[in-house]
């Protein structure tokens, strides 16, 4: 890949082009999604319109009157605008929602081509960028009614921030970009919950990224972490008021688990499979969650082997080259996976063999692909959960492509 660096000018008109780009590809999908609803039309959709109903309604974020805490609250507040507006069909909820994240995919885009422009050069970015853009697989996600697209948009702004944050000179400055990482992560992990425990491994990045002394170091992580738990606080606040204990999150770890490990599992999503225990016919969300909970970890102590396979198949699933979902196994995906992941992933180790010598790099680039990994080696596969992590392979496959590497040079961008 060239070296050659166009100016600051260049890069915003060529980068322009590539979110143009990306917003014609958004659009493409979001008129078959028009065009074939059914072939959009994901159980959990559903889900999300009830709760956003019900934040509508005043009653908060609760799928029904048994089902108070089992649903993170951000994506349904966000599909609740329309129906305050009195847009209140499907169909106009759906709508909205399918041009809201047509506006974040191409904020993704911009993010990914910023965070990549700090360690390599700018075509390099620019590629990465359009590799993004042009994803189908991340693409055909900006036409279904799920989190993906704005967990990935507050993401990379976290990351881009977690990147800022090593070119910051003062301690007021750090503090900005450190406490806009905890915040975004809070925001992310209220619209996937899964990601709670993701802190845990940017920690250490926030950390290595601050300049100055250790005590410097030490109040910057702090107050990351501190804004990221405010930013779940009320949350956690309405679940002890709900339910008398801490549930930093949602409801509903305990069934997830449980379709999860279990005689019935098999790696795939299909709680419909599940043969749930016996719960007290009085028993709250939280507490019959709490039954499946134990249920599923008693099942895999006793069954050791069969949980590690279970493992490593939900660990395929969710970094296969080609659609494993009921509808998507024809020739024609497999060549579309076969033409466009596979050459992304080979790449990726490229560029991850390119940087073994740049730890602290490595791990920039690659936490969310082996947290999302490890969370869904626990929990069930599916290509959906690697989507996080893609927009950091692209910059990862630039740079196994041979992109030069600006490891020590942070500089702010444009």
């Amino acid at each position: 890949m060239s070296d050659a660096r166009p100016s600051v000018d260049t890069f915003r008109r060529r980068l322009a082009w590539v979110l143009f780009g990306a917003l014609c590809c958004q659009l493409g999908v979001i008129t078959w999604a028009e065009w074939q609803p059914e072939r959009f039309d994901y159980p959990d959709s559903h889900r999300y319109l009830r709760v956003a109903r019900n934040i509508a309604a005043g009653n908060g974020p609760i799928e029904s009157a048994d089902l108070r805490a089992g649903t993170d609250p951000l994506y349904p507040l966000v599909l609740s605008i329309p129906i305050r507006l009195g847009m209140t069909d499907d169909v106009y909820v759906c709508r909205f929602a399918r041009g809201v994240q047509a506006v974040l995919g191409v904020v993704i885009v911009a993010l990914t081509a910023a965070v990549a422009r700090r360690w390599v050069s700018d075509r390099a970015a620019l590629v990465a960028a359009a590799l993004l853009a042009t994803h189908p697989i991340l693409l055909f996600f900006h036409g279904l009614v799920l989190t993906e697209i704005l967990y990935i948009a507050l993401l990379m702004g976290a990351w881009l921030f977690l990147a800022r944050l090593r070119e910051q000179g003062t301690l007021p400055d750090a503090f900005a970009c450190a406490g806009a990482t905890g915040i975004l992560l809070g925001l992310a992990t209220l619209t996937r919950s899964t990601s709670l425990l993701l802190p845990i491994l940017v920690l250490p990045l926030i950390w290595h990224f601050t300049n100055g002394p250790t005590p410097h170091k030490a109040r910057i992580a702090i107050a990351a972490m501190l804004l990221y738990g405010a930013v779940l606080a009320p949350n956690i606040l309405r679940n002890e008021r709900l339910f008398g204990r801490l549930i930093p999150t949602r409801v509903g770890g305990g069934a997830s688990l449980l379709e999860a490990l279990g005689p019935w599992a098999d790696g795939s999503p299909g709680m419909d499979r599940i043969v749930y225990p016996p719960v007290d016919a009085h028993a709250d969300e939280a507490e019959r969650d709490a039954v499946y909970r134990r249920a599923a970890i008693d099942w895999a102590r006793a069954h050791p082997q069969e949980t590690l396979a279970l493992a490593w198949a939900k660990l395929r699933r969710t970094w296969s080259i080609t659609l494993n979902a009921p509808g998507y196994e024809s020739p024609l995906y497999a060549a579309v996976g076969w033409l466009t992941v596979a050459p992304i992933f080979a790449l990726a180790v490229a560029g991850i063999w390119r940087l073994r010598r740049q730890g602290w790099t490595l791990l920039f680039l690659l936490v969310p692909a082996i947290y999302f990994s490890a969370i869904h080696m626990v929990f069930v596969g599916s290509v959906r959960y690697r989507m996080p992590a893609m927009p950091l392979l692209m910059i990862l496959a630039v740079v196994g492509a041979g992109a030069r590497l600006r490891l020590d040079q942070p500089r702010s961008n444009v």
